[in-house]
């Protein structure tokens, strides 16, 4: 429990003496409105970020010059007081007045330069950057102006505008070439500022010089990463926790939503509310584009027809994201075809920190082995891996961000069409025109079966009796946004 005490009470170390009166006692410190989750923060450069607990640290240290509220079809203006296209390939912004960084400098033009430039130089894998790749070059013309030439028209840059690798860092601070270690100084503009990250615990600030879309309604904040599902549900036990975003796994969701349907007051027995987003929690497998079996398209076949009985997921653009077309069959008896004859070992990997991802991991195993063509070694966390399976969240809430582990890793055979076709899609205003391009990414991805989807179920939020999470709690990607939850 995360509670500071203001003073000792005095004690007396002689057994025999009399007892003295105990000195005075200042209250105790109210505790911090407290967040948990299982979700670990790995990363805190924002131009490093590839997973989504790091993505919730750029969305509410540092800002962008856009935003969205989930589900919104048009971004917002964060950073930037307005940005509009000049020419097909000129995309011009204008900062809001007075932006700060939490250290105290100025946030300039300057600073969107070098932050954008720096994320598209270093270009990690798996981060955001590759959103940007229509950028040529950016001019600054004065300290609240900032332009981005592009190489093509691209309808869709402006929402890379609104991803993790474009949030805006200070160029004073943050190294031109290297990424920042997670134990540095966290320097941003956004509507909280960093306290402390340790082991776990992160503790954040309003950041009372913020300028943008999303204000912070508490003073203080405090997210804590929980080793699995039962410690979150001690501390709920306990009355240790205000906001609960994912964790909780499979059997304490059906647990708690009992409890809810059971209760008058819509709560669980420990008194918190349960919000359900459907749809949110999407999960697929990935074959690691070093793998050398990666290749072998009889393989990559056999697995997915393997998984077609228990997939959920026909797509993956998941349903609900516009341009969503089912193209992988679901359902039904099917039976992968083995053409060689002695068993293909390979490795799977799961994230430890999501509730009953080791169970899922284990029920691929039993589905691949069953082909009787293929041994399946089970780790966690090995990025080494031939597959990995992952709960998916994309950066925004777009078909091209939903699309990106493909497009970033295609086949050789498959390269020219996925580039032309990606294209394409950039390039197109109407709408219609953008469905039927983006009907054939996901077709293409059907037949290459490097990104295998494999369900589509529903996230949970639970709040507790004086926590108030607001429908603007969430980021462009349904990043948790701590700027939106307050009490009542």
């Amino acid at each position: 429990m995360i509670a500071v005490l203001a003073g000792l009470l005095a004690a007396s170390c002689d057994a025999g003496g009399p007892t003295p009166a105990p000195s005075s006692v200042s209250p105790s410190a109210p505790r911090p409105f407290t967040v948990m989750s299982t979700d670990a923060i790995r990363q805190t450069d924002p131009a490093a970020i590839t997973d989504a607990a790091s993505a919730m640290v750029s969305l509410n240290v540092f800002q962008r010059l856009m935003t969205a509220p989930p589900g919104e079809s048009v971004p917002k203006p964060d950073a930037a007081k307005d940005c509009l296209f000049t020419t097909a390939t000129t995309y011009t912004c204008t900062l809001n007045k007075g932006l700060q960084f939490s250290n105290g400098h100025p946030l300039t033009s300057s600073d969107v330069k070098f932050s954008i430039q720096r994320a598209a130089r270093l270009d990690v894998p798996g981060s955001s950057a590759t959103l940007l790749s229509s950028l040529r070059r950016i001019e600054t013309p004065d300290d609240l102006t900032v332009r981005f030439v592009l190489s093509r028209p691209d309808t869709q840059f402006v929402w890379a505008l609104a991803s993790p690798a474009a949030s805006i860092v200070d160029e004073e601070t943050y190294d031109t070439d290297e990424v920042r270690a997670p134990d540095q100084p966290i320097v941003g503009s956004g509507p909280f500022t960093v306290t402390s990250l340790d082991r776990g615990v992160l503790t954040l600030t309003k950041f009372e010089k913020y300028v943008g879309y999303s204000p912070a309604r508490l003073p203080t904040l405090v997210y804590r990463t929980a080793a699995d599902s039962a410690s979150i549900e001690d501390a709920m036990k306990k009355g240790e926790v205000d906001a609960v975003w994912r964790g909780l796994n499979a059997a304490a969701v059906t647990r708690y939503a009992g409890q809810v349907a059971q209760n008058a007051d819509e709560r669980t027995a420990d008194g918190f509310a349960m919000t359900t987003y459907t749809g949110l929690l999407v999960k697929e497998l990935f074959w690691s584009p070093n793998s050398e079996l990666r290749s072998d398209k009889a393989l990559r076949q056999a697995i997915a027809v393997a998984l077609q009985g228990d997939r959920t997921l026909e797509s993956i653009i998941p349903g609900g994201i516009p341009g969503h077309v089912a193209t992988f069959p679901a359902g039904g008896k099917a039976t992968p075809k083995i053409t060689w004859k002695s068993r293909i070992r390979l490795t799977l990997s799961y994230d430890s920190t999501a509730p009953d991802a080791r169970d899922l991991a284990n029920q691929i195993r039993t589905r691949l082995e069953d082909t009787g063509g293929m041994s399946i070694r089970v780790r966690a966390d090995d990025k080494g891996a031939d597959l990995t399976l992952a709960d998916y969240k994309a950066w925004t809430a777009t078909p091209l961000a939903w699309l990106q582990p493909y497009l970033d890793s295609p086949l050789p055979g498959s390269s020219q069409r996925i580039n032309s076709l990606v294209t394409q899609y950039r390039e197109a205003y109407d709408p219609k025109e953008g469905d039927v391009l983006l009907a054939q990414l996901q077709r293409q991805a059907a037949q290459d079966l490097t990104v295998v989807p494999i369900s589509q179920g529903d996230e949970h939020e639970l709040a507790g009796k004086t926590a108030d999470v607001a429908e603007t709690s969430f980021g462009p990607g349904w990043q948790l946004g701590f700027f939106g939850m307050g009490t009542t």
